[in-house]
């Protein structure tokens, strides 16, 4: 059986991009990286690949959703925001699956039509969830992500969360605090965490 072709958007920093590389090596599958910072055709990349992962990394612009951005936002080079939305529906186009982890979350949700809270501390209500931040998610029943758990523990490195939901999206999981930690399509083609990889997760005995 030939290998899973699986296209991975650069994160940008070689030592927090090789945990995603080796995650994809390990599963079997034939991970290649997709440099945004050369020119690119997202279209054919698209075209290229079994599965697409998007990675971690710093905020997304939000003047892609109309707004100005938050002054604790710290913007990753607008190349990287351009070629990721684009590859976003690019894949969805295609029928092409979609992983996103934490900020890929949110460019997934952003390239679909949905916005971001810039700034979770703003959010009343809100608990922490940065600096490695240990709490507990609710997982939506009928989801792809109940298939696995309905409940979950993670370590949160995020200030910045999904806002406005995109046309096509739906949340499959929620801190206890409502901040939505993953969100998939509708279609259940494109299941999106909000968890590092690396990272610490521990599943909880589902609830009665």
């Amino acid at each position: 059986m030939s290998k899973i072709r699986v296209g991975v958007v650069d994160q940008g920093k070689e030592e927090k991009l090789q945990p995603y590389l080796d995650a994809l090596h390990a599963a079997g599958a034939d991970a290649t990286v997709l440099r945004w910072q050369e020119p690119r055709d997202a279209d054919a990349d698209a075209a290229a690949f079994d599965a697409i992962v998007l990675c971690g990394g710093d905020d997304v612009d939000a003047r892609r959703w109309g707004e100005a951005n938050h002054p604790s936002v710290e913007l990753v080079p607008p190349q990287r925001d351009e070629y990721e939305i684009a590859i976003v529906r690019a894949a969805v186009d295609r029928d092409v699956p979609l992983l996103g982890v934490c900020r890929g979350s949110q460019i997934m949700n952003v390239a679909l039509g949905g916005t971001l809270e810039q700034h979770i501390p703003d959010t009343a209500g809100r608990g922490k969830h940065d600096g490695g931040a240990r709490h507990e998610i609710d997982v939506a029943p009928g989801t792809l992500l109940a298939r696995f758990a309905s409940r979950a523990a993670v370590n949160s490195y995020h200030h910045q969360a999904v806002g406005r939901i995109a046309p096509g999206l739906r949340v499959s999981a929620r801190s206890a605090d409502g901040a939505v930690e993953a969100v998939e399509g509708a279609r259940q083609f494109l299941p999106r965490r909000a968890v590092a990889p690396g990272t610490r997760r521990q599943r909880r005995p589902a609830r009665p």
